[in-house]
């Protein structure tokens, strides 16, 4: 399997069996969900003990799905950025300590049509990561920022510029794009995105619910999709990220099938 291949340490009821999947598989893993809500008191050196406990003897890549459950960095509520910028940071110093090399954000924009809180939302946004990508640059690790209610590439491309760094790229999630912007299509995403596409979610479903179902199951067209990576000749991670192992290999045999790995792309 290519090395810029990994699926969702959520494919399994925990962390390690995930693990466990990707060694099989021979694909990379992709850290979510990390077990900060189990317990108030749980500190950020619990869960990487637990962590480096769980990848232990793993050998391919590992990236970091940042916590983003009601965390809203741009918020009005300065209680609610605070909270939110610890957890922000707990999740890089997590990926610091494991050897990932890339932590993925989620903007936490809700997607609202007024649009001064549109701005004010994103004036926070930026003047916060402007600080913290400098940790990043100090540590090696990648930044990427992922769509979720965005209706068009434009609000995380205007965050990519504000912010400004060399360790600063783009994330793309196709379900998103085909749940929450469906008068786009995600190639025309990956074009707007161009070189700053450095990671992919790439998952399926029918634009009724964000089901993360297998790659042939929903309305978008993956065929046209790796199509569109290779014409423009970009390379970014793919995580598949699927919550079972039968949704991985169904996505697994249908890349086979269209020749993915083919590529010179991958």
């Amino acid at each position: 399997m290519k090395n810029n291949i990994l699926i969702s340490s959520s494919a399994k009821d925990t962390i390690k069996e995930s693990i466990e999947l990707a060694k099989r598989i021979n694909t990379g893993i992709e850290i979510s969900r990390m077990p900060f809500y189990k317990r108030k008191e749980t500190t950020t050196q619990e869960v990487i003990n637990t962590l480096k406990q769980d990848i232990e003897g793993f050998n391919k890549r590992i990236s970091v799905h940042a916590l983003f459950s009601d965390v809203n960095i741009g918020s009005k509520d300065p209680v609610i950025r605070e909270i939110s910028q610890i957890r922000f940071k707990q999740s890089l110093e997590v990926a610091k300590n494991i050897g990932a090399d890339t932590v993925l954000f989620h903007t936490g924009n809700k997607g609202t049509l007024h649009y001064d809180s549109q701005k004010s939302f994103k004036k926070k946004f930026i003047a916060f990561f402007k600080e913290f990508i400098k940790d990043f640059e100090n540590a090696g690790i990648t930044a990427v920022i992922e769509n979720v209610f965005e209706t068009t590439p434009d609000y995380c491309l205007e965050l990519y510029e504000g912010i400004s760094s060399p360790n600063l790229k783009l994330a793309l999630d196709t379900g998103h794009v085909n749940l929450y912007a469906p008068k786009t299509n995600v190639s025309d995403w990956i074009k707007a995105y161009g070189t700053k596409l450095y990671h992919m979610h790439i998952h399926n479903n029918f634009q009724q619910n964000d089901d993360h179902s297998n790659l042939a199951n929903g309305t978008l067209n993956f065929e046209e999709i790796f199509n569109t990576l290779m014409q423009e000749a970009i390379t970014p991670t793919l995580v598949l990220e699927m919550f079972t192992e039968e949704d991985i290999i169904k996505s697994l045999d249908l890349m086979f099938k269209l020749d993915f790995f083919k590529s010179e792309s991958v």
